[in-house]
């Protein structure tokens, strides 16, 4: 996810969470792991979780939160923040979001079911290429991934980004 952080002469400064926990992950592949990056751009504050496994000692914990906060101000970053999770609570929450619990889930069958009822098969199928072309165009815009794919294009067709 990306998260507004400043605004300069130059423009919006906008960094990617993901891209500091794997920046960080690589420089230290060895000791516990960054789970999340987080920015609260209100409050100038770089959140980092890391996820405590079983056996880790508090000087380990304390040497990880310690590197991290050496590599996030080597970026800029003044206030750090770090909290641990449990691995068992990181399975838990990643088992209890199956499709069943997702409202998104429950109300794109209700879109399909209506839509089959209301539209037929073919109005279904025509709305549903617009839904996905309007839904790929939008993310080509708006995603880290859909800024490579267009340096990509603009790669392969020649032209400068």
């Amino acid at each position: 996810m990306f998260y507004f952080w400043r605004t300069g002469e130059k423009g919006e400064l906008w960094l990617s969470g993901g891209g500091i926990r794997d920046a960080y992950s690589r420089m230290y592949p060895d000791g516990p792991v960054c789970s999340e990056v987080s920015l609260l751009a209100d409050r100038d504050m770089l959140n980092v979780s890391f996820v405590l496994e079983p056996g880790l000692s508090p000087s380990d914990k304390s040497a990880a939160e310690k590197r991290f906060r050496e590599f996030a101000r080597e970026l800029g970053f003044s206030d750090i923040q770090a909290g641990w999770i449990r691995e068992d609570r990181l399975q838990e929450a990643l088992t209890t979001s199956t499709i069943v619990r997702l409202p998104l889930a429950w109300g794109v069958a209700a879109w399909v079911l209506v839509a089959v009822i209301r539209m037929g098969v073919s109005g279904t199928l025509l709305a549903t290429a617009f839904g996905l072309a309007a839904f790929s165009v939008a993310a080509l815009y708006t995603t880290e991934r859909g800024s490579e794919i267009r340096r990509w294009f603009r790669k392969l067709l020649g032209k400068r980004p």
